[in-house]
């Protein structure tokens, strides 16, 4: 199954484009015939899309066995092969950049092309035609700019938080009037940075932007017992995020958050006749954060309505947001960190708000959570964009050397810490107030 954004993008078939307008200027025909290539429909649909002069953007969800890396690489490579082009290839960190890398490496010497410097130092390749490869990594986005690019290609883009990079770093370098960037990526959930560019290509407001969704069923030369046996060996969750390119669940994924159902419009929400209670994660280095949340006895639901999350402020700073939510809600409980006793004193002492220990259990707390939040009975206002963020991004830490589950320490677990010491707390004291 394939799914673009723009009408005029096609999938079955590889566009003719005026040669004044396209973006590659090569033939692309002839280059897929030295190499042996017909390409798939998801495949085309990149090529197409980037072709386009309507779009200088290109964000395409692509699942596993694709070849999304080798075709975005090819694009690479074409752009490269007209004179003072200049190709930036970005990762999540360089050993994934180093990927393509090698693969543009295998390409140049595919096509016998004179190479003037392979500098593996400063990580560039410059062509005879005075084009430059260059690798980059999120993570080190500063050694890349100063630059002007023709392409730029964000490969496994999902895997890492890349706005700022895109939106302060780069994007100003691509300051000619048809240079373009391409976002690949299997996703990782829908509140990050790559599902946001994704759905660019479906809003009016950014009609730069093309977006591309590409299951497995797209490659032909995918067997039926690959996917069985891919069944079999994953989780379901995996399988939906690589072989489905799904953007509502991923591999890691903490709480089965259900977006559609579960955010909703809560401004005009009345809280008169329910318990209002907070959660409060301190944090001193890292952001605090407060969530406002009321019961419904009757219906059995949570409501998520406000939220605070803020750092690098003071104690009364901090205190002045919370005493404005509590007058505004009219809260009941505040449950806190107990291990910020210093800050329950000063809450209490100098500026009148009271709070009760939480209780921390984690994985209990996130096994509460998740009976709530997996039977859609937590509804989250959709302004409060910290609590629907968390409830997607919040994710086991990966390191397998861990002697048990943990939840990653990111910026996803503060709002997500809040969360658990409220609902958790809540739900394991007394049945009423």
């Amino acid at each position: 199954m394939i799914e673009i954004s723009r009408k005029d993008v096609e999938s079955k078939y590889l566009m003719d484009f005026d040669s004044e307008d396209r973006f590659i200027k090569l033939p692309i025909h002839g280059y897929m015939d030295l190499l042996g290539i017909e390409p798939n429909s998801s495949q085309s649909a990149i090529i197409n899309a980037v072709n386009n002069p309507k779009y200088r953007f290109v964000c395409a969800a692509i699942a596993r066995r694709q070849g999304k890396t080798y075709i975005s690489n090819i694009i690479g490579q074409l752009v490269c092969l007209v004179p003072n082009s200049h190709v930036l290839l970005m990762s999540p960190n360089y050993s994934l950049s180093q990927i393509s890398f090698d693969l543009q490496r295998n390409l140049i010497k595919h096509f016998d092309l004179e190479v003037l410097r392979d500098n593996a130092k400063d990580k560039v390749i410059e062509l005879s035609n005075n084009s430059t490869i260059r690798m980059g990594s999120i993570n080190q986005v500063d050694s890349v700019v100063g630059r002007s690019y023709d392409l730029i290609i964000f490969d496994e883009a999902a895997l890492t938080d890349g706005r700022d990079a895109f939106n302060v770093a780069l994007r100003p370098t691509l300051d000619k009037d048809n240079s373009k960037a391409i976002f690949i990526s299997t996703p990782r959930g829908r509140n990050n940075y790559f599902a946001e560019f994704y759905y660019r290509g479906y809003n009016n407001e950014f009609p730069e932007w093309a977006s591309i969704k590409a299951t497995y069923h797209e490659n032909p030369r995918v067997s039926e017992e690959d996917i069985l046996e891919a069944k079999k060996t994953m989780s379901e969750q995996e399988f939906a995020q690589e072989y489905l390119a799904d953007f509502n669940v991923y591999e890691g994924q903490i709480w089965a958050f259900n977006y559609e159902k579960c955010v909703a419009d809560l401004s005009q929400f009345d809280t008169r006749n329910m318990d209002v209670f907070a959660g409060l994660d301190v944090g001193y280095k890292d952001p605090t954060a407060f969530c406002v949340i009321a019961y419904d006895w009757d219906e059995r639901k949570f409501y998520l309505v406000d939220e605070y999350l803020d750092a690098e402020r003071t104690t009364e700073q901090h205190a002045v947001e919370i005493r404005k939510l509590i007058e505004k809600w009219d809260i009941d409980f505040i449950y806190i960190d107990s291990a910020a006793q210093q800050t329950r004193f000063d809450f209490a002492q100098n500026y009148d708000i009271t709070t009760i220990n939480a209780k921390k259990s984690v994985l209990d707390g996130i096994g509460q959570v998740a009976g709530i939040v997996d039977n859609d009975q937590l509804i989250v206002d959709q302004q409060c964009q910290q609590a629907i963020s968390c409830l997607d991004q919040y994710q086991w830490d990966p390191n397998p050397n861990l002697m048990k589950e943990r939840p990653k320490h990111d910026g996803a677990s503060h709002m997500a810490d809040a969360i658990r010491y409220a609902l958790y707390t809540f739900e394991t004291s007394a049945t009423s107030f």
